[in-house]
């Protein structure tokens, strides 16, 4: 099918006139690169609409990228978001991951290393890394390598948040049940609260 015309329109695009009437629209850099004119040829325009969206996934991409890191799942989601077709989408996302610009294992330690310093217990961290798409073989080898005991993260969130929140039966029960929330187990809590606990009264007595 011949084009009729090519004119240049905004974000990038060319818009192309085919000879049925048809109007495409495509990135300027395709065009250029597969020498688009009044005059030429194209054979398939589903295989250069997939070109043209394949190129600007890229790139929006990289703008991503150069913003913050991503996981594949979240890069893919917001290259969707941003009306992109999904063949396009992943093809773009498994680019990125060839050039090593975006990596779910470098991701998830680097996330969990963040979230296990901000006091979040290891069932929080697991359900937070699972929501960014994370696979369960990655989550499974990171805490595989994580000794962190969870009744220090308790007795730190305690120093700092809480401490002053446990002046009556009442409160340790609202406290109790703001630990359980962020994932942390029942035993691990009662033994850094009785812990707590019995620290207050000694110094007390002394």
């Amino acid at each position: 099918m011949k084009i009729l015309s090519v004119k240049s329109g905004k974000k990038h695009l060319d818009h192309i006139i085919l000879e049925d009437g048809t109007e495409i629209c495509l990135d300027k850099d395709v065009v250029e690169a597969k020498k688009l004119c009044h005059g030429a040829e194209i054979s398939d325009p589903e295989e250069l609409l997939f070109e043209s969206d394949y190129a600007r996934a890229k790139s929006r991409a990289l703008w991503y990228l150069s913003r913050s890191d991503h996981s594949q799942k979240a890069l893919r989601d917001k290259l969707i978001a941003a009306g992109f077709g999904s063949d396009a989408c992943e093809a773009a996302v498994n680019r990125m991951a060839e050039l090593g610009l975006v990596d779910d294992e470098r991701y998830a330690r680097r996330l969990a290393e963040y979230l296990s310093a901000s006091g979040s217990s290891k069932r929080e961290i697991r359900y937070k890394l699972s929501m960014k798409g994370i696979s369960s073989d990655i989550i499974k080898e990171i805490f595989c390598e994580d000794e962190t005991d969870e009744r220090e993260k308790i007795a730190r969130l305690i120093e700092t948040k809480y401490k002053t929140k446990l002046n009556s039966e009442k409160d340790v029960e609202k406290v109790f049940a703001a630990l359980v929330r962020k994932g942390f187990s029942y035993s691990d809590i009662k033994s850094v609260l009785k812990a707590y606990s019995e620290q207050i009264e000694f110094s007390e007595e002394n």
